[in-house]
């Protein structure tokens, strides 16, 4: 049974992840947010983007794309996704706060924080592509992205996991880095 059409998705990324980073601006303007979460979603976006390029890069060698995006221009796409993925970050680092109770892990390593950006960004993940793969995209089934799951006809594929074990622990080290030196 499925919770929500591909239209629905569709729209659902489109407007969240295009909404966004325009919030994020807003806040900081009125000064709703610190400069240090503008910087840390923002810093999660280009994260983002060193997949989301070479994913829309890669074309149908990689993946298909099943339904059309409202705005049709290159990268667009990608871009909103990585808007997306800064959220996903930024999540990751407000359940790493609740949890230590404090922020000091954003200066200087936590191995706990880190693990709990690792595990939401890999649930939130295998939730995306649960939800998302087969309805708005289909990752290909090949030897370097092998299915490695599938749930109810989806097959999920590894290197879209694989990301997001990788994607925290290179955002963590970069936060650690620019936070150290005040950027």
């Amino acid at each position: 049974m499925d919770l929500f059409s591909a239209n629905q998705l569709m729209w659902a990324a489109f407007i969240v992840g295009n909404s966004a980073p325009v919030i994020f601006f807003i806040l900081y303007y009125y000064q709703k947010i610190t400069a240090e979460l503008f910087k840390l979603y923002f810093l999660g976006v280009l994260v983002g983007l060193t997949w989301e390029i070479p994913f829309a890069l890669a074309g149908k060698s990689f993946h298909l794309i099943l339904i059309d995006w409202p705005i049709n221009l290159p990268l667009v796409r990608n871009i909103t996704y990585s808007f997306i993925d800064g959220l996903i970050f930024i999540v990751g680092i407000f359940l790493a706060k609740a949890f230590l109770k404090n922020k000091e892990f954003l200066y200087t390593f936590n191995s706990t924080a880190l693990l709990i950006m690792i595990i939401w960004g890999s649930i939130s993940e295998f939730l995306v592509d649960l939800n998302g793969n087969g309805k708005l995209w289909l990752f290909i089934d090949n030897w370097y992205n092998p299915i490695f799951i599938t749930i109810n006809g989806n097959g999920l594929t590894i290197i879209p996991q694989l990301i997001w074990f990788v994607a925290p622990i290179a955002y963590y080290f970069t936060i650690l880095r620019c936070l150290s030196k005040k950027i």
